[in-house]
């Protein structure tokens, strides 16, 4: 059976109301229908992924393993709804790569004081790249909110080393220290006793700037660091690389009151790394044992007509079109925009296009869509706006003009067409089941 399939397959029964049991202490599929001594009840989960302020184009590889996996009850916020109790109604965060200090700017104390409170009480955190380093322990003003795991980081250093390739890549300032980042691309892991997944052994996942980590004697190292791939690319000396990551943690298991972080250096949500996606599966299944108190996601009018829905999508369908020309057309060219401290290709805008463009398709064969009229309105707005700035970013890009503002608005564009879709998506998901 399709791996992708089979979990898709128990979350399509948990939402039906089915009663299921994982059992860690079985071999291979943990999940089934009986309960025995060494089991725990799998709730099917609401979960929030963060897109706000700091979020790179890494959330949306969250969302791409959800889908697949059959996770539809998808939540996303930003900074605000963050800071207003939004976490109260869900029962998992995943936060993904991006700009940590840009995340934990915009969140604030008040932030950290919900996130505080949501995984104290029973809360499940699932921090990737930029979303583990957010929950360490740090001195540094604005990261000192959020001092939740006192995690120690072996990627950090006062002097730099020598960086072999991709300079704008390697490095950031953090105070008086530096962190770097020694290695790109897939990396071979290892699990140990304490993983939840039940496929023991090596398996792969891209690094692209989380840490390497030393656990504090109250957290469980669930997968370390084993050695690397032919897909590595090394921005430092092989040797020094060897010493910065084998043996430490990739993933570890931190509680905090009722609830527990789970925070990974490389992204295992990645969609083409399933063994790593089944890691974070597993764990949502095992660790989610107190799911919020909620009533069921209702939010948005009734269903658009067929012929409504229809032309929705056509409208939708032929601006995303467009936009993708243009932007396959300047995929490879040698610009890159920083935008606050992370620096972005042209290839990322693709990402955005491509999870939009991917599930059109899903969308056209259900027979109508789970909208308001202001969203609709909405989402033709933005399809319009993303082809013309999409044009106007490759019109000053074939000019050699100065293009980072204009990529500074894509970006913030992509992302709010980007969330406002996928709501719509996920509520028309949900309906079908």
């Amino acid at each position: 059976m399709d791996f992708y399939k089979k979990y898709a397959a128990f979350n399509e029964r948990l939402m039906l109301g089915d009663k299921l049991f994982m059992d860690r202490s079985a071999k291979g599929c943990r999940v089934g229908g009986r309960q025995t001594g060494d089991s725990r009840p799998v709730n099917f989960p609401r979960i929030g992924i963060y897109a706000g302020e700091g979020a790179s184009h890494s959330w949306l590889w969250f969302v791409d393993m959800f889908d697949r996996m059959g996770f539809h009850d998808l939540v996303f916020l930003d900074a605000t709804a963050i800071q207003r109790e939004a976490l109260a109604g869900i029962d998992v965060l995943a936060v993904s790569g991006g700009d940590t200090f840009a995340v934990a700017k915009a969140l604030g104390p008040a932030g950290a004081g919900s996130l505080f409170k949501f995984i104290s009480a029973g809360g499940m955190y699932i921090g990737s790249c930029a979303g583990a380093y957010l929950v360490m322990n740090s001195s540094k003003p604005g990261l000192n909110d959020f001092n939740f795991s006192a995690v120690k980081i072996t990627n950090l250093s006062k002097a730099l080393p020598n960086c072999r390739l991709l300079p704008h890549k390697f490095a950031m300032s953090y105070g008086c220290d530096y962190i770097f980042h020694p290695v790109r691309e897939a990396v071979r892991l290892k699990t140990t006793v304490h993983s939840p997944c039940g496929v023991q052994g090596e398996f792969q996942a891209p690094l692209y700037g989380g840490p390497a980590m030393i656990a504090p004697d109250e957290a469980q190292v669930l997968a370390t660091y084993e050695g690397f791939s032919p897909k590595t690319v090394f921005l430092v000396d092989e040797k020094f690389a060897y010493e910065t990551l084998v043996g430490k943690a990739a993933a570890l298991r931190s509680a905090l009151g009722k609830g527990c972080l789970y925070l990974c250096g490389p992204h295992f949500e990645h969609p083409r790394f399933p063994a790593a996606n089944a890691f974070l599966a597993e764990a949502i299944y095992w660790d989610n044992q107190y799911p919020a108190a909620r009533q069921q996601t209702a939010d948005c009018d009734l269903p658009l007509s067929e012929a409504e829905s229809r032309s929705l999508l056509k409208d939708i369908k032929r601006e995303v079109s467009n936009a993708r020309i243009s932007a396959s057309s300047i995929e490879l060219r040698p610009v890159r925009w920083l935008i606050g401290a992370k620096y972005y290709e042209p290839e990322k805008i693709m990402v955005f296009l491509q999870a939009l463009w991917r599930r059109l398709t899903y969308l056209e064969k259900r027979g109508f869509l789970k909208a308001t009229a202001e969203r609709s309105s909405l989402l033709r707005r933005y399809a319009k706006e993303t082809t013309a700035l999409m044009r106007q970013l490759k019109q000053q890009v074939d000019q050699a003009c100065d293009t980072c503002g204009a990529a500074e608005n894509l970006f913030g564009l992509l992302q709010r067409f980007a969330i406002t879709f996928l709501e719509m998506y996920f509520q028309t998901a949900r309906t079908h089941i």
